[in-house]
């Protein structure tokens, strides 16, 4: 199956193409993007943690436990 991303400008936009894939039958999934303070929240949060590491005071854990956790 294809992948197809879509980009609408404006509300009117987003209605007119969700109404077509509804219309269509299309299945869809909605992926909403990040906004700018969310990214830089998490950029923050993410320079504490190493900054936390970095003076002892928090350990780090293997990429392997955390994807046994899945």
């Amino acid at each position: 199956m294809d992948t197809i991303i879509v980009k609408p400008e404006n509300a009117r936009q987003w209605k007119e193409v969700m109404d077509f894939l509804k219309k269509f039958k299309v299945k869809k999934e909605v992926y909403k993007e990040p906004s700018n303070a969310q990214v830089l929240k998490s950029v923050e949060q993410g320079a504490k943690e190493a900054s936390a590491f970095l003076k002892g005071g928090k350990k780090l854990r293997e990429a392997k436990d955390l994807l046994d956790e899945l």
